[in-house]
């Protein structure tokens, strides 16, 4: 995380009192968070009291008077009585108001700390279910389960209802990301990002479909075919076809199944025909269950912050990767200079693997299929290196075994890096 790091003085005389004086300091691009430090140093023993208040390049950000002199402005959060939000560039402006100013004045030195975009892996569940829909869960309930398993996000996934977007806490660490679960007979589709993405959920055709994607498309909204083989029932299965617009294909629902396989089958065989589509997962948590939780799978998102818009933007740049639970194992993807969803003509690779345990089995897959696989001798976290032969793209799986089921399944899935030629 890069860091700027300003000290500006100001003198503040009797002549002062009552004024408002501004301290300037310039903002630059891809700054996500600003952060103030005040200090009020009298030039002899008495009262001085200033008041302290900040403008970005276009208007007042917030006022605290004597009462706060450290200041956190940010893309989501900011101090009590401070506007947070996009951190425009230009200058910004520190505002003293000279309450009491002293007998011979006062210097006043103001610390700044620019902190400037970075990107972070951030966890979370891409489909959730509430009391808007069929859940069984309030929105504080879901709130007080995502902090508690560490989630940083959420999409609010309620079929066919908007109600969700409006409803959600705001004095939360958890972002929740406006979403709909377009749910038809004959199959489901999330609309994420947009808190209204269509005006009537009701289609009977693929062209019914086809005009809905096209509108929730023109909203902004990105659109994730859900569960295509589901086995809950053939209403949940995508009998739509995939000429239909969308974005992303959710090939991990709930626990990892034979539905999940034949979605991951679908997934591999788009890939090798030639299509980027970028891989998703979600719980499709309605109700307590035993196996079916929040963030079971997670999906790993390596954004510029937790804004929505940021962590919708690094999933559909493919920078995104999925583990069968919260703070489970995490891969990640790199050639040459190339991550997860870009495009390389080298033949080296780097595979990241986070939290792995002892005879977990990495597997990389091209559109041949698996071309090397690795047994972790020692649990932790281990790079694994090589060459490939990749014509059109490189992946990589982990699987583990679960005493639960006796048997070897996926605990870890990473989106794939693109071989140009």
């Amino acid at each position: 995380m890069q860091q700027t790091r300003l000290t500006l003085t100001t003198d503040v005389t009797v002549d002062d009192t009552g004024r408002f004086l501004e301290v300037p300091f310039h903002v630059a691009d891809d700054i996500t968070e600003i952060r103030i430090n005040i200090t009020v140093v009298p030039k002899l023993s008495g009262s001085c009291i200033i008041d302290v208040g900040l403008c970005d390049s276009l208007r007042v950000r917030g006022w605290s008077g004597s009462t706060k002199y450290e200041l956190v402005i940010g893309l989501d959060h900011a101090t009590s009585g401070y506007v947070g939000g996009d951190i425009l560039p230009g200058t910004w402006k520190v505002l003293l108001g000279v309450y009491v100013a002293g007998r011979a004045g006062a210097t006043v030195r103001t610390e700044i700390t620019l902190v400037e975009a970075s990107r972070q892996w951030l966890q979370g569940d891409l489909h959730v279910h509430t009391v808007h829909s069929d859940g069984a869960y309030t929105l504080l309930q879901l709130d007080e389960i995502a902090r508690d398993k560490g989630l940083d996000f959420i999409a609010l996934t309620d079929h066919n209802t908007v109600s969700q977007n409006w409803a959600y806490p705001r004095e939360t660490s958890v972002t929740y990301i406006p979403s709909m679960e377009l749910t038809t007979y004959h199959g489901h589709a999330n609309l994420f990002g947009v808190a209204v993405p269509c005006d009537d959920f009701r289609v009977q055709s693929s062209s019914d479909v086809s005009r809905l994607t096209s509108e929730a498309r023109g909203r902004g909204a990105k659109i994730s075919i859900n569960h295509p083989f589901d086995d809950a029932g053939p209403s949940c299965q995508w009998r739509w076809g995939y000429d239909v617009s969308f974005d992303w294909l959710e090939v991990w629902n709930g626990p990892w199944r034979e539905s999940n396989a034949q979605a991951l089958s679908l997934w591999q065989s788009m890939l090798a025909s030639g299509k980027r589509v970028i891989a998703v997962g979600g719980s499709d948590t309605h109700r307590e269950h035993a196996y079916v939780r929040h963030g079971y799978p997670t999906c790993y998102v390596y954004s510029k912050s937790r804004r929505t818009g940021d962590i919708l933007e690094a999933i559909g740049a493919g920078l995104v990767s999925m583990s069968y639970r919260p703070n489970g194992p995490r891969l990640a993807l790199q050639a040459e200079d190339a991550l997860m969803g870009g495009e390389t003509q080298g033949d080296s690779f780097t595979v990241s693997v986070t939290n792995a345990k002892a005879l977990d089995e990495l597997v990389l897959i091209t559109e041949v299929g698996e071309i090397k696989r690795h047994v972790v001798s020692t649990p932790g976290d281990l790079e694994i290196a090589g060459k490939h032969n990749a014509g059109q793209f490189l992946r990589a799986e982990l699987w583990r075994y679960f005493t639960e089921v006796d048997k070897m399944l996926i605990a870890a899935l990473s989106n794939p890096i693109f071989i140009k030629r």
